[in-house]
C-alpha cells in the first residue's frame, strides 16, 4: 500500500522571518484570510494542514510553506481502523485524532467538505479548517455536536463523504523542468508593460507622502554615500538592493493590506542584509569585469592600428582624435553593452526575489534575467512609458518626478508580482 503523508505546522517561522511578513504571503497564497492565517500561526508546534497526500506532492506542499515564512514537518500519515469493513479513514486536516475516533470508524471530523455545518457555505478554508464566511473552526464545533444531530453541511456531505478537498492547493508542476515551481518567470502580454505602471498608481494614490518620503530619503542616502572617499562607490553599489528591496517589501506589505511607512525603506536591512549585500558586490565584480574587459579591448585596439609604439604619456589630443575616429574604437563599446544589458536584465528583479522569497542570490540572478528575457516586449512598452513620464515629470522645474520615481519604483513591485506570483 503506498505511504501517505500530512503536513504539520512546526510551531516556528523559517530563518530571517517574522509574523508581520508570513501571515499576508501565506493569507495570499493559500487564499484565507489574514485573520485564519494569523491564527494558524498562534496554533503552535503540531497543527495539521493537510493530509492524504502522496509523496510529490507532500514536498511540494512543504516547499510552498517554507517559501512564504512556515516552517512544516511531513511525517507519514497513521491509519485509523474502519468498522464494518469499512476502508481506513484518515486524519482530520486540523485536529489529532482520539484513541476513541481511531476505533469508531469515520466521524463528522473527517468529513472533507468545504461546506459550513453551521451557517450552510461553501467557505471552509481546506488548509485551516475556518468557515471564511462566519469564523466557525468546523472541527471544535462538530466535536461538541451530540450524536446523529444533523448541520447545515448534511445535504451536501453526505453525497461525497469521502471526496477530495474541492480547492486544489497543491502548487502546479510548470510546463518547463524547473525544482521551484513556485517561482517559475511567465511571459506576460506585450500590454503588461504599460499595466505594470498602472496598476502602481493605487497604492501611491492610497499613501502620496509615504512614498515621496521615503523616495526622497533614498536618494538623499545614495548621494551623501557617493561623496565618501575611496569606499563611495562600493557603499552606494552594496547599499541600492539592500535600500531597493525594503522599498519592495514595503510594497508588498500595502498590497497586502498593510500600511506603507517611510520606515519600510530599511526593511530590507533588517531583515535580509547578508543576501542583499552579496547581490550589491555580485554586481559591482561583475561590472568591473565588463570595465576590465572593455579597457583590455581598447588598448588591443590601439596597439593595433598604431604604426608605431604608442606611448600614453606623451599622446597628444590629435593623436587621440585620430585613434578614436576609428570605427575599430566602437567594438569595446559594443562588447561591453553586450554584457551589461544581460547584466542589468540579472539584478533588475534580483533584490525582490531575495527579500520576498528568499531565493539564493544567484538563483535570484538567472531567475531575474529569465523573466526579463521572456517579458522583452513588455519591458520596451514599460521602458518607453518610463521614458516618457521621466520627461514630463521633468518639466515643472523637476517636481513632477515627485511622483513618477515612487510611482516607477512601485511598478518595479507590480511587474515582479505579475511575472513571478501572478495567476
Amino acid at each position: 500500500m503506498v505511504d501517505r503523508y500530512r503536513i504539520l505546522y512546526a510551531g516556528e517561522l523559517m530563518p530571517g522571518c517574522t509574523p508581520e511578513e508570513v501571515v499576508p504571503k501565506l493569507a495570499a497564497k493559500f487564499k484565507v484570510a489574514e485573520e485564519v492565517a494569523r491564527d494558524l500561526l498562534r496554533s503552535g508546534r503540531g497543527r495539521v494542514l493537510k493530509h492524504g497526500l502522496s509523496s510529490e506532492a507532500a514536498s511540494r506542499y512543504e516547499a510552498a510553506l517554507n517559501a512564504v515564512g512556515l516552517k512544516v514537518e511531513v511525517e507519514v500519515e497513521v491509519e485509523s481502523a474502519a468498522t464494518d469493513g469499512e476502508q481506513a479513514t484518515r486524519e482530520p486536516t486540523t485536529s489529532r485524532a482520539t484513541d476513541d475516533t481511531a476505533t469508531a470508524g469515520p466521524t463528522r471530523q473527517s468529513q472533507p467538505t468545504s461546506i459550513c455545518p453551521k451557517c450552510g457555505a461553501d467557505a471552509v478554508a481546506a488548509l485551516t479548517g475556518v468557515c471564511q464566511a462566519c469564523g466557525l473552526v468546523v472541527d471544535h464545533y462538530l466535536a461538541h455536536q451530540p450524536p446523529g444531530a444533523t448541520t447545515a453541511a448534511d445535504g451536501d456531505a453526505i453525497s461525497h463523504l469521502y471526496a477530495p478537498p474541492q480547492a486544489d492547493l497543491t502548487p502546479p508542476v510548470p510546463a518547463d523542468t524547473t525544482d521551484d515551481p513556485l517561482r517559475a518567470p511567465r511571459a506576460r502580454p506585450v500590454g503588461q508593460g504599460w499595466m505594470w505602471i498602472a496598476a502602481a498608481w493605487p497604492l501611491f494614490k492610497a499613501q502620496p507622502l509615504a512614498w515621496i518620503g521615503a523616495i526622497v530619503l533614498f536618494y538623499i542616502i545614495i548621494v551623501m554615500l557617493s561623496f565618501l572617499p575611496l569606499l563611495g562607490s562600493v557603499l552606494v553599489t552594496i547599499g541600492t538592493p539592500m535600500l531597493s528591496a525594503g522599498l519592495m517589501m514595503g510594497a508588498h506589505r500595502q498590497a497586502s493590506g498593510e500600511r506603507f511607512a517611510i520606515s519600510d525603506l530599511f526593511r530590507g536591512l533588517s531583515t535580509r542584509a547578508g543576501p542583499l549585500a552579496l547581490v550589491g558586490l555580485l554586481y559591482l565584480a561583475f561590472t568591473l569585469g565588463i570595465l576590465l574587459l572593455m579597457v583590455v579591448l581598447f588598448l588591443g585596439i590601439v596597439m593595433a592600428i598604431s604604426s608605431a609604439p604608442l606611448n600614453l604619456a606623451e599622446l597628444d589630443l590629435e593623436q587621440l582624435d585620430l585613434i578614436l575616429s576609428e570605427p575599430l574604437m566602437l567594438l569595446p563599446i559594443l562588447i561591453a553593452l553586450l554584457f551589461a544589458i544581460p547584466l542589468a536584465m540579472a539584478v533588475f528583479f534580483a533584490p525582490s526575489l531575495v527579500a520576498l522569497d528568499q531565493v539564493p542570490v544567484l538563483r535570484s540572478f538567472s531567475l531575474s534575467f529569465f523573466g526579463c528575457l521572456k517579458n522583452i516586449l513588455p519591458f520596451l512598452l514599460y521602458g518607453l512609458a518610463a521614458i516618457l513620464l521621466m520627461i514630463l515629470g521633468s518639466l515643472p522645474i523637476l517636481l513632477g518626478l515627485l511622483i513618477v520615481l515612487p510611482l516607477l519604483t512601485i511598478s518595479v513591485y507590480t511587474a515582479y508580482w505579475d511575472i513571478y506570483h501572478g495567476s
